[in-house]
């Protein structure tokens, strides 16, 4: 008998692969929305995983520090996987609970804090409210004991506890974490990348400096052009019926409709400048704002999987949102990368750009060389233009070719002067 089985094995395992065959065969002919239905929620999910681009996304926190047990400081990234976004994921599945007032009114304390040895810190542009932040990872903090947030530590030693730090007054804010896998964290970081930096605080506000030179790479990116009719019908509808027209004014073409709005697109560098005018003035909160905005972001139709909040002026009625690369934000002269929303006297506005990045594309150039901040700042110092610059972050600069279908992405240093962030080297020249 065995001998049969030993001659005849081939034979049998292909009788047995055939009845396999027609039994799965007979599953899906009988109920096929079953399997099909499985595989589109499948790619769904990995779609959704990688695209969607929820509320909370787009007010994440920018910078992600990693300090070690001796107090070096480490500014992490990763080309591999979005940090600042499995970070979210992770903090929604925690519990905290009460919120206790540390310190506040004591900068030497709270510069501590920032540079809490064996800990995470993730750091906002500018301050954002604990609204958001609560709609961001999933908690419900008590926005009447902290009101603003400008960073988040995450000791990965010790009491299972999180602090949240405000820039204002100095607050300190200790959360108790009642569930929470902290060695999540200390994973996801392993594998980043990682560049000297020290937090500091200037003139009552704190930054991240760079202590020593380091290197970053060079990007290239092929540009989405969105069509100018399809991005003026996104802005200027209303969910009242109204005619859209257009005329052209020399480089301008205007477009406006019947319901007070009006957008101008400029055709040389690609602009556009978008106002609605009401009869009333605007008196939603500061808080409001933030969900409005980004309502407002989603009907301009625009790519926002690498779009994050950067910073509010004009007495917080005008917010910018910037695309970002690795963690580091993206600058242009022609606004290119960035988003501007404002509200406010019976007007409201928004200043964009037609191009974002689309697709990454492959380049032969080796990574750029940046001096560390103390020499850049020497460097500003000898500048007429010195006693004007109120800050500087490091970057990339958008340089576009003739046609804009590609753009090569630069690092350089940035500071903030006279109301816009100008790479430094055009202040040095």
């Amino acid at each position: 008998m065995i001998n049969k089985l030993k001659a005849n094995w081939l034979s049998i395992a292909l009788t047995i692969v055939v009845i396999i065959s027609l039994f799965l065969s007979g599953l899906i002919w009988t109920n096929p929305y079953q399997y099909e239905g499985a595989r589109r929620e499948n790619v769904m999910k990995s779609s959704q995983q990688y695209t969607a681009q929820s509320m909370g996304d787009v007010y994440l926190p920018t910078t992600v520090v990693r300090t070690n047990g001796r107090g070096n400081q480490v500014f992490l990234y990763s080309t591999q996987v979005s940090l600042m976004r499995e970070m979210k994921n992770i903090i929604r599945g925690w519990q905290f609970g009460r919120v206790t007032t540390v310190k506040s009114n004591n900068s030497d304390v709270y510069l501590s804090y920032l540079r809490r040895h064996n800990a995470i810190t993730l750091s906002y542009p500018k301050a954002i409210p604990t609204l958001v932040f609560n709609e961001t990872f999933s908690q419900t903090v008590n926005s009447d004991q902290v009101s603003q947030i400008n960073h988040i530590v995450i000791p990965l030693k010790g009491p299972r506890e999180v602090y949240l730090l405000s820039d204002h007054r100095y607050g300190i804010y200790r959360l108790q974490v009642k569930k929470g896998n902290f060695k999540q964290i200390t994973k996801l970081t392993k594998g980043a990348r990682g560049i000297a930096v020290d937090h500091k605080i200037v003139n009552g506000t704190t930054m991240l400096t760079y202590p020593k030179s380091f290197t970053l790479p060079v990007f290239a990116f092929q540009v989405a052009n969105q069509n100018i009719d399809t991005l003026s019908s996104n802005l200027l509808s209303s969910n009242q019926r109204s005619n859209i027209t257009s005329s052209e004014n020399g480089d301008e073409v205007v477009y406006s409709s019947g319901n007070n709005q009006r957008l101008v697109y400029h055709r040389t560098n690609g602009t556009v400048d978008y106002e609605s005018f009401t009869n009333s003035d605007d008196h939603r909160s500061t808080d409001q704002l933030y969900s409005y905005f980004y309502n407002r972001l989603v009907k301009t139709g625009v790519q926002l999987s690498n779009v994050r909040f950067d910073g509010t002026s004009n007495h917080q009625r005008r917010f910018t949102y910037r695309t970002f690369v690795d963690g580091f934000p993206i600058f242009n002269e022609d606004g290119y990368g960035s988003i501007q929303l404002m509200a406010g006297s019976g007007t409201e506005r928004c200043q964009m750009s037609r191009y974002s990045l689309q697709v990454p594309l492959p380049i032969n150039q080796q990574e750029v060389k940046l001096p560390a901040t103390p020499e850049v700042l020497n460097d500003l110092h000898a500048s007429p233009h010195f006693r004007d610059i109120k800050g500087i972050r490091v970057g990339y600069l958008w340089r576009a070719d003739d046609s804009n279908k590609v753009v090569k992405l630069t690092p350089t240093y940035f500071v903030w002067y006279h109301g816009n962030w100008v790479d430094y080297e055009q202040l040095l020249k």
